[in-house]
C-alpha cells in the first residue's frame, strides 16, 4: 500500500513541479532515471540478495519495475527541471538532492518496507551521485 501511496504522491509532485514546455529536455532523464534503477534493483535486489522490498502482493522483480517507473524517474526530471548553472550551486545542489533521495530510502527502510542484507546507507549515497551525475552529462549533451 506504502509503494502505491507514494508513486502517487510522486507523479502528482512530478506534474506540478515540472515545466510541460520543458517536456522533451526532461523525457531522457526519466527514461535514463529508470534505465539506471532498473539495472542496479535487478543486479542488487533480485540477483545479489543486497536488499529487497517487502509487504508488497507482487514479486520484487516486478515491484523493482514499478518503483523504478513510478518514484525514482519523476524525480530524475524534477532534479533535470532545476538544475542551477554554475559548478558550485550544482554541487550544493547534488548534495542536497542525495540526502534527500538518502532520507527517502531511510523512510522505507525505517517502516520496514526495505530490508538491507548486505546494503548500506554509503552504497545508496554512492548510487544517487553516480545517477545524478549521469543525469546531469546526459542533459548537457543533450543541450
Amino acid at each position: 500500500m506504502w509503494y502505491i501511496v507514494f508513486s502517487i504522491f510522486t507523479i502528482t509532485l512530478t506534474i506540478f513541479l515540472i515545466d510541460k514546455r520543458k517536456i522533451n529536455a526532461l523525457i531522457p532523464a526519466y527514461f535514463l532515471s529508470s534505465t539506471v534503477g532498473y539495472t542496479l534493483d535487478m543486479i542488487f535486489d533480485v540477483t545479489l540478495k543486497y536488499y529487497y522490498y517487502v509487504e508488497a502482493p507482487i514479486p520484487n522483480g516486478i515491484l523493482s519495475f514499478l518503483m523504478e517507473t513510478l518514484i525514482g524517474p519523476p524525480f530524475g526530471m524534477i532534479f533535470i527541471q532545476y538544475l542551477p548553472k554554475n559548478r558550485k550551486s550544482y554541487i550544493l545542489y547534488l548534495i542536497v538532492w542525495t540526502l534527500l533521495l538518502t532520507v527517502i530510502e531511510a523512510i522505507f527502510h525505517i517502516k520496514g518496507l526495505l530490508i538491507y542484507n548486505r546494503w548500506n546507507y554509503l552504497f545508496s549515497i554512492i548510487t544517487y551521485v553516480f545517477t545524478l551525475t549521469a543525469l546531469t552529462v546526459q542533459n548537457k549533451y543533450l543541450s
